[in-house]
C-alpha cells in the first residue's frame, strides 16, 4: 500500500509517494544501483561484490579468521564460507589452521589474490566516480559522513 501526502503551496501541490521520502528505502534504491553498475565491472574478474569485500579486508590484514571475516563484512558464519570457498576454488585465497588454536580456521591471500589489488580498487574508484558525479567533494564528504553515522546509529 503506497501512503501519499500533498507537499507544497495549495497551487501547484503535488503528491509526492511515500518512498520519495522514505530513508530505507532511498538508501536501497541507491546501494542496489551502484551494486549493479559496480558488478557488471567485476564480472570480468569472476568476482562478486561480496568476494570483493572478503579480499579488501584481506588485503587490509591478510590471516583474518572466517568468523572475523564474517563480523567484518556483515554475514553470517555459513554465507562466509559459502563465499570463501568460491575465492578458494577460484585460487584467490587459501584456509589454514590457526597455529594457535587449531579449531580456528584463517584466511589468506594467494599470490593470485594480492595481484588483483593493482586491479579492482580502480574499479571501484569509477564506480564511486559515477555515482557522485555532479557532488562537489564538500556534498561527498557530508554524504559519506551520514552514511557512517547511520551505520554507526544501527550497528
Amino acid at each position: 500500500m503506497h501512503t501519499n501526502y500533498s507537499v507544497g503551496s495549495d497551487r501547484g501541490t503535488r503528491v509526492v509517494s511515500a518512498l520519495e521520502t522514505s530513508l530505507g528505502w532511498l538508501l536501497s534504491s541507491a546501494a542496489r544501483l551502484v551494486q549493479r553498475r559496480f558488478s557488471s565491472k567485476l564480472a570480468s574478474y569472476g568476482i562478486t561484490p561480496p568476494q570483493w569485500g572478503v579480499l579488501v579486508s584481506l588485503w587490509e590484514e591478510d590471516g583474518l579468521s572466517l568468523s572475523k571475516l564474517a563480523e567484518r563484512s556483515f554475514f553470517d558464519g555459513p554465507t562466509m564460507t559459502g563465499i570463501v570457498d568460491r575465492l578458494e576454488h577460484a585460487g584467490l585465497v587459501e584456509r589454514r589452521r590457526d597455529s594457535r588454536d587449531r579449531r580456528v580456521i584463517n584466511v589468506y591471500l594467494t599470490e593470485k589474490g594480492r595481484q588483483l589489488r593493482a586491479v579492482l580498487p580502480p574499479l571501484a574508484e569509477e564506480t564511486n566516480r559515477e555515482a557522485v558525479a555532479g557532488l562537489s567533494p564538500v556534498e561527498v564528504e557530508q554524504f559519506l559522513r551520514v552514511l557512517r553515522h547511520i551505520i554507526r546509529n544501527l550497528s
